[in-house]
């Protein structure tokens, strides 16, 4: 009864609600905290702290950023924070102004990471090779992915269409989705052709695309995660498109310090860990089965591959 106790005292506080406001709708430091509310960081600082010590939020660390998220495993707290997220008042103005900024911290992110894709875009030889380490992942990928074949592949964050053409062999069917039109340009014209044929790519935002819930047996997110604000809504929206015993795959960069892609590549966060992906994975249902990691021919983060499954049971995500 004592950590609820501490809990409720600590959420009896309007900057600390402002606060959880926030963090349900996202991962965030307290530099961007302190943006978005308004107040000096060490006021911030010690909202943070206290509602870490009620266990209601926690802090991880990554390179000299430290991200705030609300905290999972405590049910209890858990369910506390949801009632009290709905208790608040839909038209506060303050809830109402946090949200304005936090949309114009987003979208200034989102700016940035769009004007790497541009880039990124027009260089068709180098990108790949440039921030990825070496190593044969495509081969690893399809390897883990198993046979198939695949009756409808979704390649969500598609970029350039490489992952699409990989498994070309091995689907009836392939979608690719991302929200950038120069990205999108070049893998249409990567995909030309009667051999590809079966493969298409269009426009849309990876947290809700355009395709209908249950339509994938084989859902891939390649080196996409780490640019996002939310990357568990990407995997919630990966498990809306697959159907029951489909399968996720997602590749990116484990856990690292390598600090300057930040502002080199854009990237939001340095790599996963495997207890954060198995999480996400949990919160919509699926298991994560397996974990590889791809060969590194050079000095630089090391990439892994992550194997989710819905089980042959009915799924349950509308």
């Amino acid at each position: 009864m004592e950590n609820i106790a501490t809990a409720l005292k600590a959420l009896g506080h309007p900057e600390r609600l402002r606060i959880l406001v926030l963090l349900s709708r996202g991962d965030l430091t307290v530099s961007e905290l302190t943006q978005i509310l308004s107040l000096s960081q060490p006021r911030v600082t010690q909202y943070i702290k206290t509602l870490e010590t009620a266990g209601i939020i926690e802090r991880l660390k990554e390179g000299s950023w430290v991200f705030s998220r609300l905290r999972r495993g405590n049910e209890a707290i858990t369910a506390l924070v949801a009632t009290t997220l709905s208790a608040l008042p839909a038209d506060d103005k303050d809830i109402a102004s946090d949200a304005r900024r936090l949309n114009d911290v987003r979208n200034a992110r989102a700016q940035a990471a769009q004007d790497f894709f541009a880039r990124v875009a027009n260089d068709h030889d180098r990108p790949q090779a440039e921030y990825l380490p070496r190593g044969d992942i495509e081969t690893e990928m399809r390897a883990l992915a198993g046979p198939g074949p695949f009756d409808y592949m979704v390649d969500l964050g598609t970029g350039t269409g490489r992952i699409l053409e990989i498994f070309a062999d091995r689907t009836a069917r392939g979608s690719g989705i991302d929200s950038n039109p120069e990205m999108l340009r070049v893998a249409r014209h990567n995909l030309a052709g009667e051999r590809l044929r079966h493969l298409t790519v269009r426009q849309g935002d990876l947290h809700a695309t355009p395709l209908d819930a249950g339509i994938a047996d084989f859902v891939t997110v390649h080196q996409v995660l780490h640019y996002l604000d939310r990357p568990g809504d990407a995997i919630l929206e990966a498990a809306r498109l697959l159907t029951p015993g489909g399968q996720l795959m997602i590749v990116d960069f484990d856990s690292h310090d390598r600090e300057e892609f930040r502002e080199k590549y854009a990237h939001r966060r340095l790599g996963f860990t495997d207890g954060e992906i198995a999480g996400w994975m949990q919160d919509v249902g699926l298991t994560l089965n397996e974990t590889r990691t791809a060969t590194n021919a050079q000095a630089g983060p090391t990439v892994k591959l992550w194997l989710g499954k819905f089980s042959d049971r009915k799924r349950n995500i509308s």
